[in-house]
């Protein structure tokens, strides 16, 4: 079979952020929590300007809290907002969206907290939802905001941007950059001094290790990417880790959110790398893969596997199969690439299938027509013999991809809408 590369496919997230804030939007409901998040804003660099909001009607209390930071050097905003029919959290929310701001700092508690949460309901929404960066303040102080910071990392792409962006403020006292893990990865020594940091490994669990840490070294902040590297791939808002630390850390966190481009990489994996297709198959009726017979084009985002096709060569023709994208890497459009990858590298033979029924149109898109099954190859059709001719009991319709250049005519029928998988092994 003749092997042609497989282009690099790239998928760009975003714009890169600025290195400072410009404006902070610090919801207010004049609590002693709303106001110790104001004032942690004058420790931010630029001297950014600061939006107080209040959902309700404007109080003499409000303008006088603006006033009281004016005093202390701060350029301030008041703005009021009409809750209407939504929640505070909402229409917080949609201010944040409206205003365009680079950053929100909110108090860890409000009025209506809930006794059982470390995080106030309303502070949690903005945690959550808000697609900008987010300063949680809560704790005590045990300095300015970035006198000591720990920077937790698991050196994907969204750790090491959140870290070469702060460290870019050039406000950071002293920078330290933490992995917690059973032992330092490669790497790590190396992106701290590169940024200045001392470089720090804790073999706990890692929110548990980010606090111990944070306690430790008495830090005057934590900092860290709303998601990490698995995280960003599996389209997670906000990751597990950067949730326990900010309703745990005893000091301010500051969450920070990511736009660095998520690498998509088709390519065909080498006979040594069939395991690392075997564990993602393992699920998948038991498929492995056999460097004899068979090539694997795999999916990788940023360095995680996240979809599979297989093309084996029968002695009576080639077959493609286990076209797979695990649970959390779904509905993103995986699928559709890593079988993109496979049809460019395999044009010149005609390819056989069996389709998952309701999929005829998400492989029509790639030149892939429906044929009745005896035109199938003996070897591809005795896969379903069992089923004595009847396709649709069997829930699969046999296609067939003639041989011929993967191009114009193809990417224009993948522009048209596909039914979605939503099932089984697909997509």
């Amino acid at each position: 079979m003749y092997r042609r590369p497989v282009r690099a496919l790239r998928a760009a997230r975003g714009v890169p952020r600025p290195v400072t804030w410009s404006r902070v939007l610090v919801p207010t409901d004049l609590s002693a929590e709303s106001e110790r998040a104001a004032d942690t804003c004058l420790d931010l660099p630029g001297s950014p300007a600061l939006l107080l909001v209040h959902v309700g009607e404007l109080v003499p209390a409000l303008e006088a809290e603006a006033e009281r930071l004016r005093a202390l050097g701060a350029a301030v905003e008041v703005r009021t907002v009409d809750r209407a029919t939504r929640t505070i959290a909402n229409a917080l929310l949609d201010t944040v969206h409206e205003e365009g701001v680079d950053l929100v700092a909110i108090g860890a508690r409000g009025r209506g907290r809930a006794l059982d949460r470390l995080l106030g309901s309303v502070s949690e929404a903005i945690l959550r939802r808000a697609q900008t960066d987010v300063l949680i303040v809560r704790g005590r102080r045990a300095g300015p905001l970035f006198a000591r910071v720990l920077v937790p990392t698991d050196l994907s792409p969204t750790s090491i941007e959140a870290a070469e962006q702060l460290a870019a403020t050039g406000a950071i006292g002293e920078g330290v950059l933490l992995h917690v893990g059973p032992e330092a990865p490669a790497g790590l020594a190396a992106l701290a001094s590169g940024l200045g940091w001392q470089a720090l490994n804790r073999p706990a669990p890692v929110v548990a290790g980010v606090i111990g840490a944070a306690l430790e070294l008495e830090a005057t902040a934590v900092a860290l990417c709303r998601v990490g590297g698995a995280d960003a791939v599996a389209g997670i808002s906000l990751g597990p880790v950067a949730e326990g630390v900010a309703f745990a850390a005893p000091c301010p966190v500051l969450i920070a959110y990511p736009r660095a481009a998520l690498a998509l990489t088709v390519r065909e994996l080498d006979s040594v790398e069939f395991p690392l297709a075997d564990v993602v198959w393992r699920d998948y009726h038991g498929t492995w893969g056999d460097p004899a017979i068979d090539r694997i084009f795999a999916l990788f985002a940023d360095r995680t596997l996240v979809a599979l096709a297989q093309c084996r060569r029968h002695p009576d023709g080639y077959e493609v199969d286990a076209v797979f994208t695990p649970v959390p890497f779904r509905g993103r459009g995986y699928a559709r690439r890593v079988v993109a990858g496979l049809v460019e590298a395999c044009h010149n033979e005609d390819l056989y299938m069996y389709a998952v029924a309701g999929l005829e149109p998400f492989y029509g898109a790639f030149g892939f027509v429906p044929i009745p099954q005896t035109r199938l190859p003996p070897t591809t059709r005795a896969r379903y013999d069992w089923a004595v001719g009847d396709m649709q009991a069997a829930q699969v319709t046999p296609m067939l991809r003639p041989a011929g250049w993967y191009g114009r005519d193809d990417q224009e029928r993948r522009r048209r809408p596909a039914v979605s998988s939503g099932c089984g092994h697909n997509a």
